[in-house]
């Protein structure tokens, strides 16, 4: 006996609106915590006389601009995944598995940074260089963690079937997230690195 297949259900108008704008708020709202601790940071920058401190143990380059790449990567990985599930093509699963694992390739990476630099002395509570560096990493790492579940939930729901062409919104929303980690962490990278 064949089974019929049955539409998959999709999202409402109302739905998508409501999801896109919960995520715009929930970035705008994190936009203002990490605005406050960047601005923080370039006050206290402003008023040491040479920048980096002299005798600071900085964090490695080559390590972190190895995290800056796979973290970018995994951005366009998602972008297109989200991409595929939108014009309904095949893929969608695999290439969002594939910035799922760039995601925590550079989770590992940034723990690698943390461990290079508390091995060569730098603690949180040496200098204010290294006082910054930890609070302000610690803080984007958090919102990797919650990124990464987020990732994982939507990569769950593409294997389980609830997230189709029909229901994108919800993968469009952590994608967008995500970009919003990236681009924290760039300022991050350029803050500690470039400027």
């Amino acid at each position: 006996m064949s089974q019929i297949a049955l539409p998959l259900p999709s999202e409402g108008r109302r739905a998508r609106v409501d999801s896109t704008l919960g995520m715009a708020l929930f970035i705008g709202s994190w936009s203002m915590a990490f605005a406050t601790l960047f601005l923080t940071f370039l006050i206290l920058r402003q008023r040491q006389p040479v920048w980096p401190p002299q005798g600071v143990v900085l964090p490695s380059l080559p390590l972190a601009g190895l995290a800056t790449g796979v973290l970018l990567a995994s951005s366009v990985l998602l972008h297109g995944a989200v991409a595929r599930l939108r014009a309904g093509r095949p893929g969608f699963a695999s290439r969002w598995a594939a910035g799922l694992v760039a995601g925590l390739l550079f989770a590992g990476l940034q723990s690698w940074l943390w461990i290079d630099v508390w091995s060569a002395g730098g603690r949180p509570d040496t200098d204010m260089y290294q006082g910054l560096f930890y609070m302000l990493t610690w803080f984007h790492a958090l919102h990797v963690v919650c990124g990464l579940l987020a990732l994982g939930v939507i990569q769950a729901g593409a294997l389980s079937g609830r997230i189709h062409a029909g229901r994108a919104t919800p993968a469009s929303s952590v994608a967008i997230f995500w970009h919003f980690v990236d681009a924290v962490w760039l300022v991050l990278f350029f803050s500690f690195f470039a400027l």
